[in-house]
């Protein structure tokens, strides 16, 4: 399980700046400006687009993704989770309320989907060369299973008390539990940067972090934002499937496309790694996007179902009420195939969004 390796390696070319953020207006005629801001953090870029006549406050703006990396980058020693992986006691780990919230969405995700989304699965990611150490000697099917004893959503409690301000704790079963949020803090982000867009009072606004995605009111010509889904096009080719209208909601995808490799067999390695199995997936589904009212849980869902695969991922997102799109690769065609014929598969609650919305889903 992982739909990126981590916080550090989610650059996307087509996004970069080179300066740690920046902002600009534009106006057409006597338009309310649009405010665009661009920026780094947690190993990506990011975008933000406001519509007002009061610029919003960038320092801050970028503060409130900041804090995100701060608490939960695991490629920063001083980060609040590398404390927490770093602890190694029976003794109960002190959280803040951000880190515990979303663990314990982590953990709702986790039983929901029993176990397809595991947020300790981290070492198991960069055994298979997804880490920072980069490529690696895959591990033999021993070693594989023997990290694997030490993962587990299970081997992670935690607990809220009441008192003066609430207490929040993790402990771990197993000291050696390594955790990592790669799958799930990217849309935290978004929604943390959407929460303080809304607290200063704006209304229209996009918000993108790493190519995940919140919507809210209006775009410049008074119509909902839009997203782009998109699909596989061959090495080094980008293609946009479709055009979704995104109205107040937010938007995450998972793909195994946007970061494998071919090991010294040969073989086709993606960086999604199921953590029932403690191996990379090999099941046809290219990418997998999802809406949620918070990114944080769209995030983890598209992972989640990612790491499923079309069937039994359209199955658990049909029973839990997810809108869903899946792109599929043709029967008979190699895992990872980027030039493959594609289905698209929806859900039934992604079929109604389209259908409210006037939209269809186009050929392949």
């Amino acid at each position: 399980m992982r739909d990126t390796p981590s916080l550090k390696r989610l650059i996307i070319p087509a996004l970069f700046v080179a300066s740690l953020f920046f902002v600009q207006y534009q106006r057409a005629q006597e338009e309310t400006p649009l405010w665009r801001i661009q920026g780094e953090v947690m190993g990506t870029t990011y975008t933000v687009q406001v519509i007002h006549a009061k610029a919003p406050n960038t320092e801050a703006l970028h503060a409130s993704l900041e804090a995100v990396n701060q608490r939960m980058s695991t490629y920063l020693k001083s980060s609040e989770l590398s404390a927490l992986n770093q602890h190694q006691s029976a003794e109960p780990f002190s959280l803040s309320a951000p880190l515990y919230k979303v663990l314990k969405a982590a953990q709702e995700v986790s039983e929901a989907s029993e176990g397809a989304f595991d947020v300790t699965v981290g070492p198991l990611v960069n055994a298979w060369g997804f880490g920072p150490d980069g490529r690696v000697t895959p591990p033999s099917p021993e070693r594989a299973l023997e990290m694997k004893a030490h993962t587990g959503f299970r081997k992670l409690t935690l607990t809220q008390k009441e008192g003066d301000g609430k207490q929040h704790q993790a402990l771990k079963a197993d000291p050696a539990l390594y955790v990592d949020l790669s799958a799930i803090a990217k849309g935290y982000g978004v929604d943390e940067a959407a929460r303080y867009l809304k607290a200063q009072g704006y209304d229209n606004f996009w918000v993108e972090v790493g190519g995940e995605v919140r919507a809210q009111g209006m775009n410049a010509d008074g119509v909902p934002w839009r997203a782009g889904v998109e699909r596989p096009a061959g090495e080094g080719r980008r293609a946009v499937y479709m055009v979704l209208p995104l109205l107040n909601t937010t938007l995450a995808t998972s793909g195994d496309y946007r970061n494998r490799y071919l090991d010294a067999e040969g073989v086709s390695r993606s960086h999604t790694i199921d953590p029932r199995t403690a191996t990379p997936i090999t099941h046809r589904l290219a990418s997998v996007s999802v809406l949620h009212n918070k990114n944080m849980y769209a995030d983890a869902w598209a992972t989640t179902l990612n790491v499923l695969g079309p069937n039994e991922g359209l199955k658990l997102a049909n029973q839990k009420g997810l809108a869903a799109l899946f792109l599929v690769r043709a029967e008979g065609t190699e895992q990872g195939d980027l030039n493959a014929p594609l289905t698209a598969l929806a859900s039934e609650a992604m079929k109604a969004y389209l259908k409210e919305r006037g939209v269809s889903l186009p050929e392949i």
